[in-house]
């Protein structure tokens, strides 16, 4: 259960990294500043590598692909997000005496085309970028994958060809469905899969310095922060030094959260939000895309000038993504998909 605990603070923090990331952009987008461009630097440094490195340090490749839950849990958690976008632009429209029909079909394409920021490499042209759960149909092509190629012999060879290949053919086209960044996660997925095999926290803990230089590694792919953005595959301008800097990074957080579990009320919250974080970063993701943050973002302005809009933004947001992912939490059926220790509870009690 320690283990466990600290593994979603890990992930609270991951989440809520995410949010004060993309506030940070539209801030910055806003009206650029310092404070804005350093939170993208330590946000974008570990956040998502962090969800994909956990996600492979419980996963047991060697089974079988579990077709059904795989697709329940992020399959359908995904259609389900996207027509919840698709609702709120269609409102929003109709507030801002729009064209639902034009807003419903850009929106639609962007749906199913599912890439997870904009591109001119797409296949046919897409205008917009559905956002954040480009992360759920990337989790689960890096699953399948993981489960086919821990099958066969020279395992490692095969993750680092479809990095290589995620990678490389990213610069050309960008394919549907986030394929090629499933491609590319699974290199991480299987180093947390790797992390566990052998004990990679067991043996830091014996040697404690190691936390030290992963600190330092962390910091310095902060301070040299060149881009990150896995929802496209692009590892900024020192892109070795982005990956092994998102590595020390997750193991940095992690420690972080050991510490921070022992803080009664502080570890408790960031272990709900954590386990709450595939809620919270769906209800974001709707959030993110149907309202008109450009335009709030400078009542916020001219409301606390005095105060970074970045932090405005995230404390204005926050909320609202951890009321509606609460509210989630109490819907029938689809609960389960995005909370789903709320499906493994039902099967026990079976």
């Amino acid at each position: 259960m320690q283990r466990i605990r600290f593994f979603d603070i890990a992930k609270g923090i991951a989440i809520l990294a995410v949010i004060l990331g993309h506030s940070a952009i539209e801030a910055n987008l806003f009206t650029p500043h310092h404070t804005a461009q350093l939170v993208v630097a330590v946000c974008f440094s570990f956040h998502m590598p962090l969800f994909f490195i956990l996600s492979g340090y419980f996963m047991h490749p060697e089974r079988s692909f579990r077709w059904a839950k795989e697709a329940r849990q992020l399959l359908c958690t995904y259609a389900v997000t996207g027509a919840a976008v698709l609702v709120g632009v269609t409102c929003m429209a109709t507030i801002n005496h729009e064209g639902r029909a034009y807003m419903l079909q850009r929106w639609g394409e962007t749906v199913l085309y599912g890439n997870g920021d904009t591109s001119d490499r797409t296949l046919w042209p897409v205008e917009l970028r559905i956002g954040a759960i480009w992360f759920l149909l990337a989790l689960f092509w890096a699953h399948l994958l993981l489960h086919a190629f821990a099958k066969l012999p020279y395992t490692p060879v095969w993750v680092a060809a479809s990095f290589a290949i995620g990678y490389i053919s990213a610069q050309y086209v960008w394919l549907p469905w986030s394929l090629q960044s499933g491609m590319c996660a699974v290199a991480f997925l299987y180093v947390g899969y790797l992390a566990k095999r052998h004990d990679l926290l067991g043996y830091v803990q014996r040697f404690p310095w190691l936390w030290g230089v992963a600190g330092v590694i962390w910091i310095v792919a902060i301070v040299r922060f060149g881009g990150m953005s896995m929802a496209i595959n692009n590892y900024g301008t020192r892109p070795v030094q982005a990956v092994i800097g998102s590595l020390a990074g997750t193991l940095c957080v992690v420690g972080i959260s050991k510490l921070l579990d022992r803080v009664p009320a502080l570890g408790t919250a960031l272990s709900w939000t954590g386990r709450s974080s595939l809620a919270i970063l769906c209800v974001h993701l709707v959030e993110d895309d149907v309202l008109p943050w450009q335009t709030y973002l400078g009542a916020l302005h001219d409301l606390l000038p005095h105060i970074p809009l970045t932090l405005t933004s995230f404390a204005v947001r926050l909320p609202i993504d951890l009321a509606f992912a609460a509210l989630l939490y109490y819907v029938p059926v689809v609960n389960e998909w995005f909370y789903p220790q709320l499906a493994k509870r039902r099967r026990s009690a079976a």
